[in-house]
């Protein structure tokens, strides 16, 4: 059975700017979990922020960012974001036990959760996740 692998947003901005301080090791990384036949999935609010991100920080045309969002399409399975999912990471982002849980990753944590994910790979360090193993390439 292949591995589930989540990806966080941060390690596909990876992926498209070379300049960002983690780039190296998460291109291996992935290269590595490539080559062992896992799966990748992202959330539909990946797209989104990548989208925005690669054209307002890094001033890339809207063609060269759009071309990132077919790559990522053509070796990521997109998690729809749904109104359940939004209102179970408002909820666990609540709870009095779970403080330090940002609430961009607390939704991709819900997304990950929903298809079953194996692993969680993220650059970010305070990455919270209750039950998923998560691999950090920082």
């Amino acid at each position: 059975m292949d591995t589930k692998v989540y990806l966080d947003t941060n390690i596909i901005l990876d992926l498209f700017d070379t300049k960002r301080h983690f780039s190296k090791s998460s291109i291996v990384l992935i290269d590595e979990l490539l080559q062992e036949g896992s799966d990748f999935y992202i959330n539909s609010d990946t797209l989104t922020n990548t989208f925005f991100i690669l054209k307002s920080r890094k001033k890339v045309s809207q063609e060269v960012a759009l071309d990132a969002l077919e790559k990522i399409t053509a070796f990521c399975e997109v998690v729809p974001v749904e109104k359940s999912d939004a209102q179970k990471a408002i909820n666990l982002c609540k709870d009095s036990k779970m403080p330090y849980m940002d609430y961009e990753d607390t939704l991709q944590y819900v997304c990950a959760k929903k298809i079953g994910a194996d692993l969680i790979v993220t650059n970010d360090k305070g990455f919270v996740s209750l039950d998923i193993e998560t691999k950090c390439t920082q």
